[in-house]
């Protein structure tokens, strides 16, 4: 339980991203990443002798586009408590899985997935049914499957 004061809603999914699972978030998190349509460029000579990464790229301009909308909503609206709430999902995520052996892949995706769902949650009557569908998708898939 977090010690801010939060919607029932909202505190109702940072409950419920402290509880997952696992292979819950596991899922989560991959679904997110596939999401993203992230793709791994080839790796550079460059990069490789200065001991550097080529870092992935997110391709999905959809959804890039659907979470900059929400956060800018939500900044120009003064809605900090949602932003903070997104946050605080983001964190229990990360904090009940920090121990798991499971790939860092999915960890970030879940982290990203459940900041997504809960922000656009919070600014629902801010953000075009396309968008929120978009930033909460993988969470309605995984943790609240109808």
């Amino acid at each position: 339980m977090t010690e801010a004061a939060y919607s029932p809603e909202l505190q109702a999914m940072i409950d419920r991203a402290g509880a997952l699972t696992a292979e819950e978030a596991e899922t989560l998190g991959r679904l997110w990443k596939s999401d993203e349509g992230i793709v791994l460029s080839s790796p550079s000579v460059g990069m490789g002798i200065q001991g550097g990464v080529d870092l992935p790229v997110i391709t999905n301009e959809d959804l890039i586009g659907a979470w900059e909308r929400a956060l800018d909503a939500a900044g120009k609206a003064g809605r900090v408590d949602e932003i903070e709430a997104a946050r605080e999902a983001g964190r229990v995520v990360v904090q009940d899985l920090r121990h798991s052996h499971d790939d860092a892949y999915a960890k970030d995706g879940a982290e990203e997935a459940v900041r997504s769902a809960v922000l656009a949650t919070g600014v629902r009557d801010l953000v075009t049914d396309d968008d929120y569908r978009l930033l909460t998708a993988a969470w309605a898939k995984v943790v609240d499957p109808a």
